[in-house]
């Protein structure tokens, strides 16, 4: 009975060390403790409260593709109300008086009306005339951009009449980025390219050089809708990240402006590099916030969806046999110093067992 319960203390022993080494094995790859979904309705409210009610349509609509928030009845009817609130006469009547009189707003109607003249030479002299003012009385400081996206705008014009139209997204992205200074979303990178390329487009009467920088500008627009465009648009770092948000974009879509504002552009490179994965499983890692795209990248998406449905599960339900949902349980309760406690007490403890055989084989060598 003694040596039974040696023996089953011993395999006890072994069965705790390979289950902690195992739990250590899969924090390595990614510790799931710091899975948790994004809760979107505070930051909804906290947009509602700034009156900023485009983006918090925008926000909470994004995350009504998760079950777990289309499922909240609170989430449900905020999102009614706003829509409401939107769609709304007086208040799309106010936006489209914002867009004449400000020249900017945080709905597509009002910003429509405030880009209209940008697209047409008119707006284009009208700057120029506002800057050359500028200059000459020195009261104000020349706006260097505006100047630079006019005399693009205007060689812009020039091109699309002689090419009947063929230029004509490149004056289109010559709005959109007028539009996007007002608004200050034009990173520093993009203003210095755009500053060196009128140069180059002024003394060459063409826009071949700009295109590089115009184009993925208008694909984006085309993709993901203006507003998208100028929130992507302010977080990119270069003319690279620019161009990989593009590849986003013919994924994504609509979804894409959400997806980077809520994982940040840095996940940008993540998601590129995984184009096998599919992308409602990427936007469902997104719920995890930044954690997530990177979880999925590291776990791969068989062992992410197995893990965080098991999470979840765990999360509402009790325990019931699943051995995937013990180890779930276990990632998530159990600290990495009890592990590593355990691993080491553990080998040490054969370690201890196996130098005593080692003795007690030389003393009985040495006997004989």
């Amino acid at each position: 009975m003694k040596y039974l319960f040696k023996l089953l203390s011993q395999i006890f022993i072994l069965i705790l060390i390979v289950f902690s080494l195992m739990l250590l094995r899969e924090r390595e790859v990614f510790d799931t403790r710091g899975l948790v979904h994004i809760d979107p309705m505070p930051k909804t409210w906290e947009l509602i409260k700034e009156k900023r009610y485009a983006e918090a349509d925008d926000y909470l609509s994004y995350f009504m593709q998760f079950d777990y928030v289309k499922d909240n009845p609170k989430a449900v009817e905020l999102l009614k109300a706003l829509k409401e609130k939107r769609d709304s006469f007086e208040y799309k009547r106010d936006k489209i008086i914002e867009g004449i009189i400000s020249g900017k707003s945080d709905e597509s109607i009002g910003k429509v009306s405030a880009i209209a003249s940008d697209f047409l030479v008119i707006g284009d002299i009208r700057d120029l005339t506002i800057q050359g003012k500028n200059y000459f009385k020195g009261d104000k400081e020349v706006d260097k951009v505006v100047v630079a996206l006019s005399t693009l705008g205007l060689v812009a014009t020039v091109s699309t009449i002689y090419t009947l139209g063929a230029s004509s997204s490149v004056k289109s992205s010559i709005s959109i980025l007028k539009y996007a200074k007002r608004v200050n979303k034009i990173p520093t990178w993009l203003e210095k390219s755009i500053i060196r390329e009128a140069k180059v487009a002024k003394e060459t009467k063409s826009l071949k050089n700009v295109k590089g920088i115009l184009e993925p500008i208008y694909n984006l627009y085309e993709r993901v809708g203006l507003k998208g465009t100028l929130n992507i648009l302010k977080d990119t770092k270069n003319l690279n990240e620019l161009k990989g948000i593009v590849k986003i974009s013919k994924r994504f879509g609509k979804n894409s402006a959400e997806l980077l504002k809520i994982t940040g552009a840095k996940s940008a490179k993540l998601i590129n590099s995984m184009p096998k994965v599919k992308p409602k499983n990427i936007l469902y890692a997104s719920s995890y916030g930044d954690k997530g795209i990177l979880a999925l990248k590291r776990m791969g998406e068989a062992k992410f969806l197995k893990r965080v449905k098991i999470l979840s599960r765990v999360s509402k339900t009790t325990y019931k046999g699943n051995f995937d949902s013990l180890i779930a349980r276990l990632l998530k309760i159990v600290p990495t110093s009890l592990l590593f406690a355990i691993s080491f007490l553990g080998l040490f403890y054969y370690l201890f067992k196996f130098i005593s055989i080692l003795k007690l084989n030389f003393k009985k060598t040495k006997l004989a």
